[in-house]
């Protein structure tokens, strides 16, 4: 038989929470016995009290009072898509162990992320925005400062990485405030003597070069003493 693939907490039905259940405490009754006092024995336990008890609080949630008071209270629908959501994922992750065995609905029984389409759309469009408002952050920065190593108990010089102000996804690795010598992959070099440009990584390398070197020292100093 064919089943449509759950996706939200409102899709979640009686009959889920039923064929989930069964299928689960049947695996639990009907197996091979275990000594007591062993590991085996009390995981076995506890999902035999466990597995139920998820089971009665999502009969709960179905049952008429609470649907009835939830098609005519905002709040009371959002608790009870709540606690759907809540103890059917806490149900499906007791049962994702089984998740390759015979008989197990993949299509079904697993955790489900939102409450509905629009609580999808919602996040997807926070998620947006909190992206853009990264984006726009990081337009204005130009300059970050890597502390090199600390001697004595304060930070003795520092790396600084610098945006090209031609181009904005080029960016340079300096050693020192003076930003007399850049990195140039191998070796550190004066861009004055050179005549090459110093701007030759993206953002996320160069970040990433600084504190690499940071770390060389601060561990140099450590070996040095």
């Amino acid at each position: 038989m064919t089943t449509t693939l759950l996706r939200y907490a409102v899709d979640i039905t009686p009959d889920d929470v039923e064929a989930l259940t069964g299928w689960l405490v049947d695996r639990l009754i009907h197996r091979p016995s275990v000594d007591v006092d062993t590991e085996e024995y009390r995981t076995n336990a506890a999902l035999r009290y466990l597995v139920p008890a998820f089971a009665g609080t999502l009969s709960h949630c179905f049952g008429d009072e609470v649907v009835e008071r939830a098609q005519t209270d905002p709040e009371a629908r959002l608790r009870r898509i709540q606690q759907i959501q809540k103890t059917w994922n806490l149900l499906a992750q007791a049962a994702y162990p089984w998740r390759d065995s015979d008989g197990f609905d993949t299509e079904r029984w697993h955790t489900v992320r939102f409450y509905d389409a629009e609580d999808e759309e919602r996040l997807r469009q926070h998620e947006e925005k909190e992206k853009a408002a990264a984006a726009e952050t990081t337009a204005f920065v130009s300059e970050y400062r890597i502390p090199g190593p600390r001697r004595e108990g304060r930070n003795v010089g520092e790396f600084v990485v610098a945006r090209d102000p031609d181009d904005p996804d080029r960016w340079a690795v300096f050693e020192g405030t003076a930003q007399a010598r850049h990195w140039d992959g191998t070796s550190w070099r004066h861009a004055r003597f050179t005549g090459t440009s110093p701007y030759l990584f993206g953002r996320a390398t160069a970040l990433a070069l600084a504190h690499q070197h940071a770390e060389r020292d601060a561990a140099d100093e450590e070996t040095s003493r």
